[in-house]
């Protein structure tokens, strides 16, 4: 079930403003830089201002480190982002427009940073987290639609995306208070720390301790002593930490190769609406929002252990569409198969880095790395992916082919293909850790007869008389020897284990 609360609501509301300002602030700048520029010039444009919000996005958790995270600092990103966004309106110089739009994407770019980050504060731990991203991202996406749709060009969709950025900045700033709050209530903490409030340390606790009943059970199964899977189990979770540093690096190199697949067809499509075949604000862009909810539904099926399979199906699509749009399939059918694709590629990227970044030691500059990831390849193998898309279908062919391989093999480096363990097996793993390493009922007695301090005739008058309930005449009977010597020795026995009946001596001595 899907549910949300203030905090989330921020979170949500902060990434999905993050989404429309960016995108629709990225689509304003190429419509405006159209006019003065070649198309192929644009794609080159663009290509640099999304390498300014790469900058933006990894420079956001030192300046605000820097800055003491002062919601101030929002504010002055805002106003910074907005008068950019005003030269982009009213420059007549290609240079100056270019300009403007790095400032505007570097700032906008450290705005998402924090609406990233507030996210995976908000949704940590959480079963929904997918759809938390989806379901950001396709409101990001209506919300440009529906401005590409009814709000006229020129200073008007300026004045809309203006208004997108200073919410943005208030959800942000909204959410960054709530970080610091958070992390001052847990242990002296800044919001630096946000990661450090009591849910992430107990989620950390959780991961902690379901990789120790990993390594327990492991360890049990090969050995059959608990003493010695519990050994096993610190020395095998103490390198949890670069582990996980080495399944982020896999994940940044997935990212950064799919990005290289999408961001061939993004130009593709880049360059076909500047030419002025097909308009990317039409309909069939409603696909990225469906794309997206539904990316977020079903990456979410039992706890997320389908996501890298899922994926890794829509990039065999995505290939298949390259090769496609490049051998003269309908340009509108290539714009829809990129659109269903990208959705399912961004929720998959966001939520990948959202689940990711409480876990790093600078969770602030992960939570985002997968936007900025994208965006770094966008920028980069902007040129390349040109040349390739004009070379023929042969090149493009065999460049596929080559990223299809070096996808899978970072599939499989980032572990998205071994099924995660979800809470009910969890659950289990741990109910039968706890019941094979807990002592047996022979140890337990011997332990009890040992820290008493018994003697081997009391310990024979112990087991006897906790044996049933007998009278003690027959007890005395059945050992042999007198009453009056029974009732001394369970006198020594009471002082001994510090019990005082019989009933009482017979619950210590079966550990009840």
């Amino acid at each position: 079930m899907f549910s949300v609360d203030r905090k989330s609501f921020q979170s949500l509301s902060a990434l999905a403003l993050f989404t429309f300002a960016f995108l629709g602030s990225e689509f304003f700048f190429d419509s405006r830089i159209g006019l003065l520029i070649s198309a192929e010039g644009v794609v080159g444009a663009q290509a640099m201002i999304l390498g300014a919000s790469v900058v933006g996005f990894l420079a956001y958790a030192p300046i605000s480190k820097l800055a003491g995270g002062r919601r101030a600092l929002r504010a002055v990103e805002a106003v910074g982002a907005i008068a950019a966004l005003v030269t982009i309106t009213v420059a007549e110089s290609a240079l100056a427009m270019q300009i403007a739009g790095c400032i505007a994407f570097f700032l906008l770019g450290s705005l998402g940073a924090e609406a990233h980050w507030s996210m995976a504060r908000a949704f940590e731990g959480s079963p929904s987290l997918a759809k938390g991203a989806g379901a950001a991202y396709a409101a990001g996406i209506l919300l440009q639609f529906l401005s590409n749709q009814f709000v006229p060009a020129g200073m008007a969709g300026a004045a809309v995306l203006c208004v997108g950025v200073t919410a943005l900045a208030v959800f942000a700033a909204a959410g960054e208070r709530d970080g610091e709050s958070a992390g001052q209530k847990s242990d002296g903490t800044t919001g630096e720390h946000a990661g450090g409030t009591a849910a992430t340390k107990s989620s950390r606790q959780i991961t902690r301790q379901e990789q120790s009943i990993r390594a327990s059970l492991a360890a049990l199964t090969k050995t059959g002593r608990p003493e010695q899977a519990a050994a096993d189990s610190s020395q095998q979770s103490a390198p949890s930490g670069a582990k996980t540093a080495i399944r982020a690096v896999w994940l940044l190199a997935l990212v950064v190769l799919l990005a290289c697949m999408f961001s061939t067809l993004d130009n593709v499509v880049t360059l076909a609406n500047a030419q002025g075949s097909i308009s990317v604000e039409t309909w069939p862009r409603l696909f990225l929002a469906a794309s997206g909810l539904a990316a977020g539904v079903l990456f979410d099926i039992r706890e997320r252990r389908y996501m890298g399979f899922i994926m890794f199906a829509v990039t065999v699509l995505s290939t298949i569409s390259i090769l496609a749009v490049e051998a003269g399939a309908s340009p509108v059918i290539g714009l829809i198969v990129f659109y269903v694709s990208s959705g399912f590629f961004v929720t998959f990227f966001t939520t990948t880095f959202l689940q990711l970044a409480p876990r790093m030691r600078t969770p602030q500059l992960w939570a985002g790395m997968g936007r900025a990831a994208n965006n770094l390849c966008a920028f980069t193998v902007s040129g390349v992916s040109m040349m390739l898309t004009q070379s023929g279908i042969a090149a493009v062919m065999i460049a596929s082919l080559i990223l299809f391989v070096l996808v899978s093999v970072a599939f499989i480096g980032a572990g998205l293909f071994r099924l995660p363990s979800t809470v009910g097996e969890r659950e289990a793993i741990q109910a039968g850790l706890a019941a094979a390493a807990a002592p047996t009922l022979e140890e337990v007695q011997a332990e009890f007869i040992s820290r008493s301090g018994l003697t081997p005739r009391e310990e024979e008058v112990l087991r006897a008389v906790t044996a049933g309930e007998r009278p003690l005449k027959q007890v005395a009977d059945d050992l042999g020897i007198s009453l009056r010597m029974v009732q001394r020795h369970l006198t020594s026995i009471y002082s001994k284990t510090d019990t005082q009946t019989r009933a009482g001596l017979t619950r210590a001595f079966f550990g009840k």
